[in-house]
Parts: structure tokens; C-alpha cells; sequence
């Protein structure tokens, strides 16, 4: 039987082994799909541990994706550009190949509105705005991209990233309690987990403060299903998206690098039907 796990802190609840789990059903693999939970101060010797084990692959999530880059025997080039790691491959010589879906992911629920999204709002600076910040650059037409953290320091190294690989009008910004004055933007995106667990009840910021009535709400988290954030947008009428289809879209493209196989129309609709009535965390 083949191994594949997730790797994260915490993992309680994840939806990735229902989702991978179904996966192998569909195609007839023998597979198991395990949550690793590793706390930050066993990450190191965890992930040593797990190196001299009989893997196949791994999904990466909060707050390793970028943690994890050291441990790595070769970096795709997607991956190495963004500098953030969401899915390990396993050769059979046992090298540790890092590829990022994340990307990929997100982008899908976005397909029908690249044109159109000239200014957004990205908020936070972790692994997944990495994955983020590079799918809009490359993707959409995007040509103001302001960046809010709780660290100024990490949104000002996350804009200066991007804006080595392409030249827009950025702006990095220190998210607290001030009103920063700023306008209004095509597409808005949460990447933090404010929204998620002991936060489900707070938002990073409202996003009514710089939306109009043709903004795009986008919040990463699918645990809630709608979070603080997203009902706020959408009580305004608004245009909003979870991150159920991104990650199912992140899962397939994971799938596809461990297997070959993709996953049908059907079992994506199937797995967003399930996910859509459970509760987990955000991968």
C-alpha cells in the first residue's frame, strides 16, 4: 500500500484524507492518506524522522510551506519562484521533490473574471499570499497590488519578491485597527486564518471599507464555510468565494503529480457537494 500524509500544526480536522482518500477509491489505488500533526518545536526531528520512513508524498500546510523548502532534495521551478511548498513528491530513491498547487488553486474559481481584476487588496504575507501574489501577477490583469500584514516587515519582503519578478504599483501596509486610505478594489483576498477556529467570530478587516458593488470577495478559509469576512461582503449584495474550489483545485493538481491521474468533473463535484455540508480546518 502506498503512503501519503499531510503535514501541518494543527490538523484536527482537515478535509485533505477525505478528499485524497476518494481520490484512490475512484481510481481503483491502493492508497492511505495519514494527518501528521507536527507542533513547531518537534518540526525539525519530525520531518527527520519521517525522511528514513516509506512515503510516497506529502501535502504541506500552515505554517510549514516555507519551513519546509531546507528539507528538500529539488525545488520545481514554480515552487523555487514563489518560495513556498504545498506538495512533496517521494521518488523511489527517496528524494523529496517540492512542488506548489496552491496556485493553481486558487486560480480556478477566477477563470471568468482575469480580465477585469486591475486592482486587488491581498491580505497577509505567509505561503499561501506567496502562491497568490504569483497567480495574480501571472494570470489576471492586475496592475495595483496592496499588501496588508500584521507585520509590516514581511508584507514590505513579499511586495519587493513580487515586484522583483514584475513591476506593478505596490503598496505594502501594517494591518491594525487604523483605517488605511486606500481605494476601491476589483478583487479583495484573505490568505490569513483570521476567520478560522478561535477567530471565526473577527475579520482581518471589513472588506466593505474598499469594496463597490462589483468587488470580488475571496476568503482561503472553508472552515467556516462563510466566515465573518465573506458574510459581511455578502449581506452587500457581493460577489463572494470560499476556498472550497481551491482546495479541491490545489488536491487534484497533488493528486496528479503522485498518480498521473486527474480528478473527473464528477468526483470534483461530488467532493465539493460533501465538503460543503462538513466542518474543517483550512489546509
Amino acid at each position: 500500500m502506498k503512503r501519503f500524509g499531510i503535514i501541518g500544526y494543527p490538523l484536527s480536522h482537515t478535509f485533505s484524507p477525505l478528499i485524497h482518500q476518494a481520490a484512490f477509491r475512484h481510481h481503483g489505488i491502493d492508497a492511505d492518506y495519514s494527518i501528521v500533526e507536527l507542533p513547531k518545536d518537534r518540526f525539525r526531528s519530525a520531518i527527520a524522522e519521517l525522511r528514513k520512513e516509506h512515503w510516497q508524498g506529502f501535502n504541506v500546510t500552515i505554517p510549514y510551506k516555507t519551513e519546509i523548502i531546507p528539507f528538500l532534495n529539488t525545488l520545481d521551478p514554480l515552487a523555487e519562484r514563489i518560495g513556498a511548498v504545498n506538495t512533496i513528491n517521494i521518488t523511489q530513491a527517496g528524494q523529496w521533490q517540492g512542488y506548489n498547487t496552491d496556485y493553481l488553486g486558487f486560480l480556478d474559481p477566477l477563470q471568468n473574471h482575469f480580465s477585469q481584476l486591475k486592482r486587488c487588496l491581498l491580505i497577509g504575507a505567509g505561503g499561501a499570499a506567496l502562491a497568490v501574489g504569483f497567480a495574480l501577477l501571472e494570470q489576471t490583469a492586475v496592475a495595483e497590488l496592496v499588501i496588508i500584514n500584521r507585520s509590516l516587515d514581511r508584507a514590505k519582503r513579499l511586495m519587493n519578491k513580487l515586484n522583483a519578478y514584475k513591476e506593478l504599483d505596490y503598496t505594502a501596509l501594517q494591518l491594525d485597527t487604523s483605517r488605511p486610505s486606500l481605494p476601491l478594489f476589483d478583487l479583495i483576498i484573505n490568505t490569513t486564518s483570521v476567520g478560522m477556529g478561535e477567530t471565526k467570530r473577527e475579520m482581518p478587516l471589513n472588506p466593505l471599507l474598499f469594496a463597490d458593488n462589483r468587488t470580488i470577495v475571496y476568503d482561503l478559509i472553508y472552515n467556516p464555510l462563510e466566515t465573518e469576512f465573506l458574510a459581511t461582503a455578502r449581506k452587500k449584495g457581493l460577489q463572494t468565494i470560499n476556498g472550497i474550489a481551491m482546495l479541491i483545485g490545489q488536491a487534484a493538481e497533488s493528486f496528479k503529480i503522485w498518480t498521473g491521474y486527474t480528478f473527473p468533473e464528477k468526483l470534483r463535484i461530488q467532493l465539493k457537494d460533501e465538503l460543503s455540508g462538513k466542518k474543517g480546518n483550512h489546509n
